[in-house]
């Protein structure tokens, strides 16, 4: 009995097409047959919270190092062209790195073992930030940047991914992506927050000793409670097809117009957003009177406080063709605000960045939730990590590092300073607004005239083939009359 229900089940416990569970003939065995169904079902399932709990640590992990890194550069005496130069290596080579690992998960499989073995490495390399001849010198800060980044690049893209493949593998519906994501903003804001003032009373120091720790805590979970996944072959995983009939996921649509236009978006959006990320605590500590590393901890808590709500309630606005892309307008133009309310702070009055803050809730966690949600419809089969490495990459990596090489020459004084490069950052988002906005209007009406030329066509032909046939019909019915 039991080999028979085995045999006529699906791995995920469903009876397969055509083959009926023998136990389903034998009612004094049903109890038996159906523990043995829910157990298998069981064996492999990923607990949520866990999922929740890597996007919390991780984040709160990041945010006492990532957030503090450049203030860190600052004071061993770094300028801020050098500066600069370490975000965009910092940058590209997590590009170069998360890519890389996920090409390696897609092909084993599974995430466990790549993600928990680079976390421990990456994680050692940053205490060597803190060795005296490493911050005498430029080249060995360079060196150290390099093997920490390429490990530790495993942190954000890997962990998306993870996460739409457990809700996706194991058929949740009453939870989507921004309900884990929202955790990342929690993690973030709270512990940048504590890590401000631990950072002001113990010391830059603190912020390796603060990462390592919690990184601790992060891998311990991932180790105990990650179940490891039987490896699964890409023939396995069959792509799920589009309103227009297509496969996603397919060479011809990751190539297509739409897809490398919306990418090209995500890069310009990046290297705007890269002042901001990269450089706004430089800005407060340098460019105002009073202000505090404190202060900076409590601004990073308000951003992450507004990114919440709209994690949680932002899926309800995919729907229908389009939607997308006025989410990604408005993103836009608040960036726009944003980047000119900056322009207005008066230097002894620092606090007030406090209330430009919360549009990063719109300017950030909108636009992050909409980019994942569509790397996941386009992502080949087998190639989530690969595809969400990809826009991480190019978002974190490519755009963010390439701004700050470019930011960061140019808020020097001698060059642009921060409110000019504020003012050039907001010109040049709104042209490019423009064009992108404009390219995707043109696309979408040459895409709808294609398709009501290929409608008009096909009811011709239907037409044509109606008037040849009727004459036929009728002169095989005069006959018959006759």
């Amino acid at each position: 009995v039991r080999f028979d229900v085995y045999a006529g089940m699906t791995q995920d416990g469903r009876s397969a097409e055509g083959v009926t569970p023998l136990a389903a003939s034998f009612s004094g065995h049903g109890s038996e047959c159906q523990l043995a169904q829910e157990q298998q079902g069981q064996q492999h399932k990923t607990p949520l919270w866990v999922l929740k709990a890597a996007q919390l640590l991780g984040a709160a992990a990041w945010a006492c190092f990532a957030r503090y890194i450049n203030i860190y550069f600052s004071e061993i005496g770094l300028t801020r062209t050098q500066i600069g130069i370490l975000g965009f290596t910092f940058s590209i080579n997590s590009c170069i790195g998360s890519f890389a690992w996920g090409a390696l998960i897609d092909w084993l499989g599974e995430y466990k073992r790549t993600l928990v073995a680079t976390q421990i490495v990456g994680t050692a390399a940053i205490f060597l930030y803190m060795v005296a001849e490493v911050k005498s010198s430029f080249a060995l800060v360079f060196i150290v940047t390099l093997i920490s980044t390429f490990m530790l690049s495993t942190g954000g893209p890997i962990i998306d991914a993870m996460c739409l493949h457990v809700l996706s593998e194991e058929n949740v519906t009453d939870e989507a992506y921004g309900d884990q994501r929202l955790w990342c903003a929690v993690g973030w804001g709270g512990m940048a927050l504590v890590a401000g003032q631990l950072i002001d009373t113990l010391g830059t120091d603190f912020m390796f000793i603060g990462f390592a720790s919690i990184q601790a805590v992060n891998i311990g979970i991932c180790v105990t409670f990650m179940p490891q996944p039987k490896p699964r072959s890409e023939a396995q995983e069959s792509p799920s097809a589009t309103t227009d009939g297509t496969t996603e996921g397919s060479a011809p649509k990751l190539l297509s117009f739409e897809v490398l236009w919306f990418f090209a978006n995500l890069v310009q959006y990046g290297v705007s957003m890269s002042l901001i990320e990269g450089f706004l605590a430089v800005w407060l500590l340098q460019d105002f009177e009073g202000a505090t590393k404190l202060l900076y901890g409590v601004a990073t808590v308000v951003m992450c406080l507004f990114e919440v709500p709209v994690f949680k309630y932002i899926g309800r606005l995919w729907k229908g063709e389009g939607s997308m892309t006025y989410v990604l307008l408005g993103c836009q133009v608040m960036l726009i605000i944003r980047l000119y309310l900056y322009t207005l702070l008066p230097s002894d009055m620092p606090a007030l960045v406090l209330l430009v803050e919360p549009l990063h809730g719109i300017c950030f966690a909108a636009m992050w939730a909409a980019t994942v949600e569509y790397a996941k419809t386009i992502a080949p089969p087998g190639g989530m990590a690969r595809l969400q490495s990809l826009v991480n990459g190019l978002y974190y990596c490519m755009s963010m590092g390439v701004g700050s090489a470019l930011w960061g020459y140019a808020v020097e004084p001698e060059h642009l300073g921060f409110n000019s490069s504020f003012y050039v950052n907001a010109v040049i988002l709104a042209v490019w607004a423009v064009i992108w906005h404009s390219g995707i209007f043109l696309h979408r009406r040459h895409r709808r005239r294609g398709r009501e030329a290929r409608q008009a066509g096909a009811l011709a032909a239907s037409s044509a083939a109606a008037s040849l046939v009727a004459p036929c019909a009728q002169e095989a019915v005069a006959p018959s009359a006759a």
